[in-house]
């Protein structure tokens, strides 16, 4: 099954081209940048192609990925290739102005299913995601939407099905008035020109919490957050209500109506009713999450550990030294190097040595021991493997081995050779004390 990505180069298309040419479809991308293009091409083993049209006619489903600016402009240009038969999609943010253009300009006889995918390219997978699919009803019988469920429901995403009149309506809310409100603060903190790395140092947990969920919006595409606010024709009367409800509150906390701000803060609260209780969970967990992550990584001082980089997937390995701020210290055979704690994962233990066997070179030294004849090796191996990373790779009886005895060979593994000889001497130091000795 071939899929085209209709600019499927950047942001969420090239996220789906990445994902779906790892399940096994075969993936066309198309997008503006033709080096950008054959950049993508080598980086994921898909194939670039510099013509919308061309890339519709190939395929059996079409993605129309472009920014929501141009989504109708791509939709009456791309629509009328794809085949009779096929299945024609679009990813955007907003769901009345696509669908409207995809079943204006496709063939009557191609399957059309709107989707907006609520999360960005920095998604591990779909697991847990939530997608929205907003098919008319003449569509949602096919087996194209049997198909697209299924999958979807497979990787683990969480579907909703709806119009795509309630799409935008729900959205203008959980989208729009988001987007609106949080990079209204952001302009605020800006225009009353607030040092934000300073009032860190006085912020209660909920302040933290806010700046990180304002930097998190105002460090995306602002674009497509441009987009969202300007082509859904319902952000209009959100705003009015948002701003005169803005303008209301600050109207009592200037006459100082404490009874009036009270009932606002109850209305609110009734409103939100059991929903107000799960926020105070999920805040509260929010908050001892990043407590307790420090805690661990002050407790992992002066230990071995892994620390992946979660932009880059790089993994490092070395001695903790310290917690700086926002900034891991890690001593890398000597050298130490900072690392942002809020962009990396730590790991010790039984993942630390997973890590190392996957990204490391190991090493390793061969011991023959002679062990009394009724001892089970297999036994003292269960035992070792709590202190060295072994196996056994011989057991011997016979000539020149004293009766009652047997020879058994271990493989004790490392990564440094001054590492290993301390290994060695511990091991010997063990065998020796449950009655072994060695061979030669």
């Amino acid at each position: 099954m071939i899929i085209s990505i209709i600019g499927g180069t950047d942001g969420l298309g090239k996220w789906f081209a990445r994902y779906l040419k790892g399940k096994g479809f075969d993936v066309i991308v198309t997008g503006r940048d033709v080096e950008k293009g054959k950049k993508v091409e080598r980086e994921l083993g898909v194939k670039f192609i510099n013509d919308n049209i061309e890339a519709a006619k190939k395929a059996d489903i079409v993605i129309i990925a472009v920014p929501i600016n141009v989504t109708e402009k791509v939709i009456k240009e791309v629509a009328p290739h794809v085949r009779d038969g096929c299945l024609l999609m679009d990813i955007t943010s907003i769901k009345e102005i696509p669908t409207k253009a995809m079943e204006e300009y496709a063939n009557k006889n191609v399957v059309i299913i709107p989707t907006h995918p609520m999360f960005g390219p920095s998604a591990p997978s779909l697991f847990g995601q939530v997608i929205i699919l907003t098919p008319l009803e003449r569509h949602k019988n096919t087996e194209w939407f049997k198909k697209v469920y299924n999958f979807l429901k497979k990787e683990g995403a969480k579907i909703i099905i709806t119009t795509p009149e309630k799409h935008d309506r729900i959205m203008a809310v959980v989208q729009g008035l988001t987007h609106f409100s949080f990079i209204s603060l952001a302009y605020t903190l800006k225009e009353l020109n607030v040092d934000i790395k300073e009032s860190r140092k006085y912020s209660s947990p909920v302040y933290e919490l806010m700046l990180s969920i304002i930097a998190r919006i105002i460090g995306q595409n602002p674009y497509l957050y441009a987009d969202i606010q300007m082509f859904n024709k319902r952000i209009g009367e959100i705003h009015k209500t948002f701003i005169n409800c803005c303008l209301e509150l600050s109207n009592v906390v200037k006459n100082k109506d404490r009874e009036k701000f009270v009932k606002i803060m109850k209305e609110a609260a009734k409103h939100f009713g059991s929903e107000a209780k799960r926020g105070v969970y999920y805040s509260d967990k929010a908050i001892f999450a990043l407590t307790n992550e420090l805690n661990r990584l002050v407790d992992m001082i002066g230990e071995e550990v892994a620390i992946r980089n979660i932009d880059s997937n790089n993994v490092h390995f070395g001695i903790l030294k310290g917690v700086d701020g926002d900034y891991l210290i890690l001593d890398k055979n000597g050298k130490l190097e900072k690392f942002n704690v809020l962009r990396v994962e730590v790991f010790d233990g039984e993942k630390l040595k997973e890590l190392k066997k996957r990204y490391l070179k190991r090493i390793y030294f061969d011991v023959s021991v002679l062990l009394k004849d009724n001892v089970d090796e297999n036994t003292i191996l269960d035992l070792l493997k709590s202190k060295f990373d072994i196996e056994i790779i011989d057991v011997y009886k016979g000539e020149n081995i004293e009766k009652g005895w047997k020879s058994v060979t271990f493989r004790i593994f490392g990564y440094k050779k001054d590492e290993l000889r301390e290994k060695e001497k511990e091991f010997i130091k063990i065998i020796k004390n449950i009655g072994g000795k060695l061979r030669y």
